[in-house]
């Protein structure tokens, strides 16, 4: 470990200054360029053994991942992906909303798998408590947008209010560590006012009052991981710690850059790590992106590569709210049957069916899309994207079995050497042979081509594809690649939205 001449504490020695001839570790930032759900965990599963610290620094409990190990699998909302890799250190920065219940339920799940977090995570005393009050206003109005109802939204946006009604309503988790029963009647305070103004009816009132009790002994389990020192993280770098930020949610669904109304409540663009995450821009070294090839959306707002268009969006708004999931769809459709259509909205839902396509922490399916090369292109251009992973490559081979016959993708009009050409276009050198070769560490002309093709329409280097779920079946590239071949237009697809 890089820093290891730096305490990881707060005690009084962990301030000492480093020697004057210790070089300055430096700080890459890791973020998903879609809609969210493109495989980030993976890719930092990769990456952690070069990094000294995992750092979140947006979001909360609304963004989650599935973590396969060895001890079993778990489902992680608010803990940094790094967890499993013993040798890293975990921060939660102050640009986070914590759900601090659910946090404390991690943390007890990861102690039960034989984890180890003391002196490895470190939670900022300047994080934003989700009260419970927050949770019961998303979830009364989480259906206008198809946010998760976890309370993010309404917790960000009282840490913007400060004050209602002469009664504070943001805290912080230090708020907690300082005077712990003063902030707990304080909150309790503003939900007694949103239980006497729906007349003490609602369907949330025990439930919200119970996380209040509770809240005393979940303050038990994290005080001991609450970071005062503000500067914590920027000793460690100046230590020659390695730092790696990840996102959650993504580019596109960020407050400011997205398509309103249809966002998350935070920033995660990357140049946001730097002031979520406490640490100075001048450490900032590399912006890593993350993509998948079939791209989902959950939830409302603009798709424009969406097989099926309006189509497939509303059937996934009402299967939402219907509770409709995975094992429901896979016992009313056959997956084949719908992937041989002629119609874009059922080749969208087969691909979803096939490939596992629904939101982690609520189950709710996808609305599935083609590999959006233009959109990558201006996110590429917009955020200084250094190099990108893409993950579920291997599933592209679904649409050999399509009616495309090949790998659609949405391209840029500037890239295309005519005006002539359609915005979308078929690959068709992607086949089982070629993704089983690169699963054996090789390319062929069809995987390398397609490489190469995705390359020049996103204008920056691809670092690795994903062939599988597991880890070893990231290919990690070395610039090599054969000569693409040429592209077929678009067959005639019912809607392709």
């Amino acid at each position: 470990m890089t820093s290891a001449s730096c305490s990881t504490t707060s005690s009084a020695s962990s301030t000492l200054p480093a020697p004057p001839d210790a070089p300055a570790g430096y700080a890459d930032v890791l973020v998903g360029l879609q809609y969210g759900d493109e495989g980030k965990a993976k890719i930092i599963d990769v990456l952690a053994t070069e990094y000294d610290v995992i750092a979140r620094f947006n979001g909360g409990a609304n963004a989650g991942h599935t973590i396969d190990t060895p001890l079993g699998r778990i489902a992680l909302k608010q803990m940094p992906s790094g967890v499993f890799h013993p040798h890293a250190a975990l921060y939660i920065g102050s640009g986070c909303a914590l759900n601090p219940w659910k946090l404390a339920d991690e943390i007890t799940q990861l102690r039960e798998m034989g984890v180890e977090l003391d002196g490895r995570l470190h939670i900022s005393a300047r994080a934003a408590i989700v009260q419970p009050h927050h949770i019961a206003l998303d979830r009364r109005g989480s259906a206008a947008i198809g946010t998760t109802g976890n309370g993010i939204g309404p917790c960000y946006a009282d840490r913007a209010l400060r004050v209602r009604n002469e009664a504070r309503v943001n805290f912080m988790l230090g708020d907690l560590l300082d005077n712990e029963a003063e902030t707990v009647g304080a909150m309790r305070q503003v939900l007694t006012g949103m239980i006497n103004a729906d007349g003490g009816t609602s369907p949330w009132v025990a439930e919200m009052s119970d996380l209040l009790l509770r809240l005393p002994d979940v303050m038990t389990l994290l005080r001991p991981h609450v970071e005062i020192d503000r500067n914590w993280l920027t000793r460690r770098v100046k230590c020659g710690a390695r730092v790696l930020f990840e996102g959650a949610q993504s580019v596109l669904l960020d407050v400011v850059d997205g398509s309103q109304p249809y966002v998350t409540s935070s920033h995660t663009v990357p140049a946001y790590a730097y002031v979520g995450g406490d640490l100075s821009p001048k450490y900032h070294r590399r912006t890593i992106g993350v993509a998948k090839a079939i791209m989902s959306r959950v939830g409302r707002g603009p798709f424009p590569s969406e097989l099926g268009g309006e189509r497939s969006a509303k059937y996934c708004r009402e299967a939402a709210e219907k509770h409709i999931g995975i094992e429901h769809e896979h016992e009313r459709f056959c997956a084949d049957t719908l992937l041989r259509s002629n119609d874009a909205f059922e080749v969208g839902a087969a691909l979803r069916m096939l490939t596992g396509e629904y939101g982690t922490g609520t189950g709710r399916p996808r609305r599935i899309g083609m590999l959006d090369l233009a959109q990558l292109r201006e996110v590429v251009k917009a955020h200084g994207v250094d190099r990108l992973y893409l993950n579920k490559v291997d599933c592209l081979a679904h649409y050999l079995q399509s009616s495309y016959q090949g790998v659609p993708m949405r391209v840029h009009r500037d890239v295309l050497p005519s005006e002539h050409i359609p915005d979308v276009l078929i690959y068709p050198g992607l086949t089982e042979r070629s993704l089983a070769y690169g699963r054996e560490g090789h390319l062929d002309a069809g995987l390398g081509g397609f490489i190469d093709f995705v390359e020049r329409h996103i204008g920056t280097p691809l670092a690795g594809i994903g062939l599988g779920p597991e880890r070893a079946s990231m290919l990690l590239l070395d610039g090599a690649k054969p000569t693409v071949p040429s592209c077929a237009v678009v067959p005639q697809v019912t809607n392709h939205g």
